[in-house]
């Protein structure tokens, strides 16, 4: 079932035909509906402009988690794992560190080992909209998660209102979540990476060790 959503109550209007142009609720003019779009667009269908501007229920659901949901859970995951593989790695290289911090060549070494343990997860759902597709160890002392949001598409929704949303969340989980310690003491710049379902990319946020520390 799609929708058209009100830009101006905010009311999900059902699309049962093509000719819907006024909001059901506040009966102000509908500003995506289609005969508009398909002037501009007259290489596409009305099909096309289902999947490109009308959103689901499905995508409503998902977008309402997202934004009530806490993600704390997803990030104290995700650092269970890479406290495992950094213990892993410290078995492995436990000789090379001095004074209880890596030799920067035994480290950059620690992140890939990080990104390589992590991995054997991966692909795996996060939540219900949420895929961590993997991670990679990248040079300068980077290290990045990429993701895809499996129920979205980027026509379809606010990417700067999402990455607002996430940014100061994710920022706080770097600087307080225990697992994260050898990331900050080794100053590392973690970046996530964000996809929608088509494989488009919809943003990127890096925490820089000066926004952690």
């Amino acid at each position: 079932m799609y929708f058209l959503k009100c830009s101006n109550c905010g009311h999900l209007n059902e699309l049962k035909t093509e000719y819907l142009t006024f909001c059901k609720s506040c009966n102000k003019v509908l500003k995506d509906n289609f005969a508009d779009w398909i002037k501009a667009n007259p290489d596409k269908t009305f099909e096309d402009f289902k999947q490109i501007i009308c959103t689901t229920e499905v995508t409503e659901t998902a977008n309402s988690k997202l934004k009530s949901r806490s993600p704390k859970g997803l990030k104290y995951w995700i650092g269970f794992i890479i406290a495992f593989a950094i213990f892993y790695a410290i078995g492995q290289l436990g000789g090379e560190k001095i004074s209880g911090f890596f030799k920067k060549p035994a480290f950059n070494k620690a992140l890939m080992e990080i990104a390589s343990e992590l991995n054997k997860t991966c692909p795996v759902m996060v939540d219900n909209a949420t895929r961590l597709d993997n991670s990679i160890a990248l040079p300068n002392n980077v290290f990045q998660y990429n993701y895809t949001l499996v129920t979205m598409l980027k026509d379809s929704i606010n990417i700067n209102d999402l990455k607002n949303y996430l940014e100061p969340r994710i920022v706080n989980d770097v600087r307080t979540n225990p697992a994260m310690k050898y990331i900050r003491d080794n100053k590392v710049t973690v970046n996530y990476s964000y996809k929608d379902m088509a494989g488009a990319n919809l943003f990127n946020i890096s925490v820089k060790p000066e926004q952690y520390q």
